[in-house]
């Protein structure tokens, strides 16, 4: 085998921790943290620790070609799913939408712009990406031939109908996920630091991302407390880079509707109109929120994002809504790492919901790709 294609050699650290270098000097890109966050990511002293994570196994590695069908929704996951598996030792194409965002193009050109630099040149004979339309099968077909592992970032749709295509390839998919808060906070909270790590979870990717909490569940919090957050968020969302406008807005209410007609979702308190049968989103600048009496699995898989947060109040941590496709819990206001009883992919603090790490809804990415 190629010395290049062994895994972690320092030649592939040096030309993805390259990459990270060359967003850091790119100033113009600071005004998209989710770019900046991905560099931070590929920095030289965290691939160290992930190196680490990587399970010496004397067995030969099978793993050399991957295809990565990226998702629409969330622009910079499959740089994530790319890079580790080129430092994995493996030959990569990738397919993304063409409804892919603003900030996927921005990689795309980015990483077109450090092929052609010194560093980045390994990378041009281990990293290929194309686009296409979903209903092209066959093209999807022949690099499903072509390669060891297809990794698929998407909508439960989209994973059945590609995993019909070519179903003898080796596959990892992400599929549908939903992703909430619980938050625990009296008078002596800091509700300007808790209002910034709520905001840095639910901003980036228009709430689109299966880590991005749709849901707060207030455990043993004051009405007022609640009432002063919210004040607090919307002083603080000025100054924060989002791209939720006006269209999430009217998606906000539109989604709500229908979570309240297809789901049964019922109002509490002063989230209920006068008529009690409309329910009434209340706006906190590019956000919505609006408490509800209780909130089920089948809400939360409902929720379409867009800034829209549901609420409710427990007096028990383990009444939240677990479920097999109950992603992430995020947390705030607690002294130690919360137990939950129920079905969950994962718990960190609120803020880190959006970081990713090796070990993403329950696969080894590490091992996978190797």
């Amino acid at each position: 085998m190629d010395s290049a294609l062994v895994p972690f050699t320092r030649n592939l650290c040096e030309a993805v921790t390259g990459f990270s270098d060359f967003i850091f000097k790119r100033n113009e890109l600071r005004q998209y943290p989710e770019v900046i966050a991905l560099a931070f990511w590929f920095r030289a002293a965290n691939l160290k620790h992930i190196r680490k994570r990587l399970t010496d196994d004397e067995s030969p590695k099978t793993i050399h070609r991957v295809f990565h069908i990226a998702p629409a929704n969330v622009d910079t996951v499959f740089v994530y799913s790319l890079l580790l598996s080129v430092l994995s030792g493996n030959y990569n194409i990738v397919r993304i939408s063409e409804r892919s965002g603003e900030i996927t193009w921005l990689l795309v050109d980015i990483f077109k712009q450090y092929l052609n630099t010194q560093q980045g040149k390994l990378l041009q004979a281990l990293v290929c990406i194309v686009e296409y339309p979903a209903k092209h099968q066959t093209v999807t077909e022949q690099l499903s031939n072509w390669c060891d592992l297809r990794v698929v970032w998407g909508g439960d749709d989209a994973i059945r109908a590609i995993s019909a295509i070519a179903p003898h390839t080796q596959q990892v998919s992400f599929p549908n996920r939903y992703s909430l808060a619980v938050i625990n906070a009296n008078e002596q909270t800091d509700l300007a630091l808790l209002s910034r790590a709520f905001l840095t979870d639910v901003l980036p990717f228009n709430q689109q991302a299966c880590s991005s909490p749709k849901a707060i569940y207030w455990l043993n919090t004051e009405r007022d407390v609640q009432d002063r957050f919210w004040k607090i968020v919307l002083s603080q969302l000025p100054t924060i880079n989002h791209n939720l406008s006006v269209s999430n807005k009217v998606e906000q209410h539109i989604n709500f509707q229908y979570l309240a007609a297809s789901q049964g979702l019922k109002m509490a308190g002063k989230s209920q109109s006068k008529n009690g049968s409309f329910a009434r989103v209340v706006s906190v600048g590019a956000l919505g929120h609006c408490k509800v009496s209780e909130i089920t699995p089948a809400i939360l898989e409902a929720h379409s994002g867009n800034g829209l947060i549901i609420e409710q109040d427990i007096r028990n941590i383990n009444d939240i809504a677990c479920s097999t496709t109950l992603q992430t819990v995020s947390y705030f206001g607690f002294d130690d790492k919360i137990t939950l009883e129920g079905v969950h992919k994962r718990m960190v603090p609120l803020g880190k919901s959006l970081n990713f790490d090796v070990v993403w809804d329950g696969i080894d990415l590490l091992q996978a790709f190797n």
